[in-house]
This record gives C-alpha cells, structure tokens and sequence, in this order.
C-alpha cells in the first residue's frame, strides 16, 4: 500500500494539520498526560479482517496517528512486552550483572525445544524465553517488581497476580498501547529513575536492527490471560536523522493465527509507508 504524500506530510515537524486531543479515562501513573492526535492518515486498509489499533508518536513534532483511537486507550496484559521494562529493572537491581548474565537451564522447567537450554540476558530477551524471566523475577522478588512498576507509572502498575503466571502474562498487570509509547518515551529520554548505565545496556539488549540510515529497537509480546482473547504486540522505536518515532501495535483474537503472525509485517508497511523505514 503506498500512503499518499499529504499522509507522509502530515506527521512531519512542517505539518498544519489540526490537532486534536483525547485524555484517557484509564490513565495511571506519572505518565499519563494530555496527548495530541493527527487524524489525518487512514490505516484501515492495514487491519483488513483484524481487531487492533495503532500509535505512532513522532517526537520531534509531538505529534501522533493513531488507528482505532479507542481501542490504544484500553488495557490488555503487556505479555513479553513486559520483558523491556524488565529487563531494565533486573539490570538497576543489579539481579543481572550484566547482559551476558546466564542462567543454566534445569529439565524440570519442561519448556519446549527452542526455550530448553541456557541463556544469558541478551538471548533471553531476543528468544523471549519466558523461564528465564521468570526466574530472574524469583530472585528480584516480587515486592521489587511492585516497586519499580510504580516508579515507572507502567500500566496499572499491578503485580497482584505473582510470579507463577506470571503477572506480565496472567492479566493482572495491563497497559494501554498509548501507554506503551508513553513509556518507551520515558524510558528513552532517562526519565524513570534508571542509571545511565541500564539504559544504555537496556537499549542495546533492545536493538533488533540497524542501517545506514535508521535503529530499530523493539520487543514483541503474545499471551492470552485465562477468559480473554490473545492480545498481540509488537512496540518499540525506530531513531532517524536525529528523531526518535515511538510505536506500539495491539491485535487481539480469540486465537493467535493472523493477529500472531502479522503483528510484525502490518508494523513495517505502515513505518515504511510513512518513511520511517525503508
């Protein structure tokens, strides 16, 4: 799909698009914020078929395409989303050492074939190896977890649900999409409380790929909370010439199929589309 110049226009520093805003009646944490919406672009030729919405935040002109407005206010569970702030947290709380942090894996975790071995922090974050996480959470703690998820305004900021599920993944925990660029934005400009030293590690555990001309970091997460649908994500932010867009896709379905497997695909037309990416 080729999104017509006007569109590409519309969420440049340039644009004179009106802008018009939305407060979210669900929003926790220190933040949530007044936000503007450019309403210009139509995405719905991406979402043929599909139940989800889109965020996109340019930040260098503040200024925000959102698909399906509505549904980037609710919360779903953050699923392996989660695993960004997480990784985070076990870094500044020094439960990871470093990156290279390993754990060896034991036969009674019973995970399947491509989670049964050892990992580090940077693999574990790239396989999305839930036991890893999971054990690393054990030995952080969870009243640890509560605290930074407070510190970080992250969601409901509700680790109510424990480590068995675990609470990223149960439902207990939930975060909006608009909430999810919200916190990517914090996390990248240093604003939650983080040493420099995680971030820039957290950064460089996040980074999927890297041309001449743009980064792209990013992390994708897919669970289903007992009672609900599947919720499908795939967040992160791509650096270009100086700027930073921050984005965040929600599908949800009753089964993973198309929501699952498109999720990343429907993400890079639309970036490619606008030209962020290329």
């Amino acid at each position: 799909m080729q999104v017509p110049t006007a569109v590409v226009i519309a969420i440049a520093i340039t644009s004179t698009i009106m802008v018009g805003y939305a407060h979210s009646n669900e929003r926790a944490g220190a933040l949530g914020q007044e936000q503007g919406i450019d309403t210009a672009p139509d995405l719905s030729g991406y979402f043929a078929g599909l139940n989800g919405t889109f965020v996109l935040l340019d930040a260098a002109s503040e200024r925000y395409v959102r698909y399906h407005a509505d549904r980037a206010n609710e919360r779903f569970a953050p699923c392996s989303t989660f695993k960004i702030p997480n990784t985070a947290i076990l870094i500044e709380s020094e439960t990871a050492r470093d990156p290279a942090h390993t754990l060896a894996y034991d036969s009674s975790f019973n995970q399947p074939a491509h989670w049964a071995r050892n990992f580090d922090l940077q693999s574990a974050f790239k396989a999305s190896a839930m036991w890893y996480y999971r054990q690393m959470a054990l030995m952080l703690g969870l009243e640890s977890s509560q605290r930074f998820l407070e510190q970080f305004g992250y969601g409901n900021a509700d680790a109510s649900g424990g480590l068995q599920g675990p609470f990223w993944v149960d439902g207990s925990l939930r975060i909006s999409p608009n909430e999810q660029v919200e916190f990517l934005r914090a996390f990248y400009e240093e604003r939650l409380g983080l040493s420099e030293r995680t971030t820039r590690l957290t950064k460089e555990i996040m980074l999927a790929e890297e041309t001449q001309r743009w980064r792209l970091s990013a992390k994708t997460g897919a669970c289903q909370p007992n009672g609900e649908e599947t919720s499908n994500w795939y967040v992160g932010y791509v650096e270009k010439n100086k700027n930073v867009y921050y984005f965040a896709i929600q599908l949800g379905a009753p089964e993973y199929g198309r929501a699952y497997d498109e999720r990343i695909p429907i993400t890079r037309r639309i970036l490619k589309d606008l030209g962020i990416l290329d």
